[in-house]
């Protein structure tokens, strides 16, 4: 799926964070939606499509750890991004154990962002289309055919039958020469 057709939500309660985010996605070539807080983001996700999830952890009302666990009992598919400039109180195995699909530390760069939001696109959109129960695309049966063992080596004992009489073969051929 293209970017542009994906909305995410961002939620901080600064301002500054929450616009440099926006600027970003944008460019990136996202829609977004902002948020104040987690009871903000809640009514947000009501009125918007909401693809995916960008949340702070330290906020009033509601805190992004409440938040994600709420997403993911109301929304299972909309995958959660947590970052936080407090690692010590917060650990990304507590933000991830209660649904979060990445953790990100403030500060970060672009670069990071970008590359772990995409993987968390990806990864949501790929269990997505896996979940829809959607056929497998004709490409990746004929890869999932490929790692299939030969029907003639699908036994134990038929490999280890093929695999002798190869080394038979070798080792009359070296006797020759």
């Amino acid at each position: 799926m293209e970017s542009s057709k994906y909305t995410i939500l961002v939620v901080d309660d600064e301002e500054l964070i929450r616009r440099f985010i926006v600027t970003f996605l944008s460019q990136l070539g996202y829609s977004s939606v902002t948020a104040t807080d987690g009871v903000d983001a809640l009514d947000k996700m009501k009125e918007n499509k909401i693809d995916a999830v960008i949340t702070d952890i330290k906020m009033p009302k509601m805190d992004g750890i409440i938040l994600t666990k709420e997403i993911s009992t109301q929304y299972p598919a909309v995958p959660v991004m947590v970052m936080t400039a407090f690692d010590e109180e917060y650990s990304a195995g507590t933000a991830i154990s209660l649904g979060a699909r990445e953790f990100i530390k403030k500060p970060f760069s672009p670069d990071e962002l970008a590359i772990r939001l995409n993987k968390m696109i990806g990864d949501s959109e790929t269990m997505r289309r896996m979940g829809s129960g959607k056929e497998v695309d004709k490409e990746t049966q004929e890869f999932m055919n490929e790692l299939e063992a030969p029907k003639q080596m699908k036994s134990e004992k038929d490999a280890d039958e093929i695999t002798q009489d190869l080394v038979d073969d070798l080792l009359k051929a070296l006797e020759k020469n």
